[in-house]
């Protein structure tokens, strides 16, 4: 199977392979805020499961606000199941402390 090349959203990245794994630097909250609400978006668009693990600076509620108004609909999103946003104690440490098999498995 040939795999074809997917929109980042990020335009410095541009198009990549489905599986790449990207580590992004910023600066600023806001710098976070631009390229993670980009590649989220890019993802609902193309109809892609999300799933966005929130830590400081930026707060579930924080992510959610800023990626609905680039969205728009974002709660339709939510309801059907196609992103999910979480706070990283619910994923990385729901028992209440890391447990690297679980994540892996999750």
């Amino acid at each position: 199977m040939i795999e074809k090349d997917r929109k980042s959203g990020i335009d410095l990245v541009g198009d990549v392979r489905w599986g790449t794994h990207l580590c992004q630097c910023y600066q600023t909250r806001e710098d976070l805020i631009d390229i993670l609400v980009s590649y989220f978006k890019r993802g609902l668009e193309n109809n892609e499961f999300c799933v966005w693990i929130t830590s400081k600076p930026l707060e579930v509620e924080e992510a959610k606000s800023a990626l609905e108004k680039a969205v728009g609909n974002l709660s339709d999103y939510i309801s059907k199941g196609q992103i999910k946003l979480l706070d990283h104690k619910e994923w990385y440490t729901r028992s209440g402390r890391f447990e690297g098999d679980e994540v892996l498995r999750a």
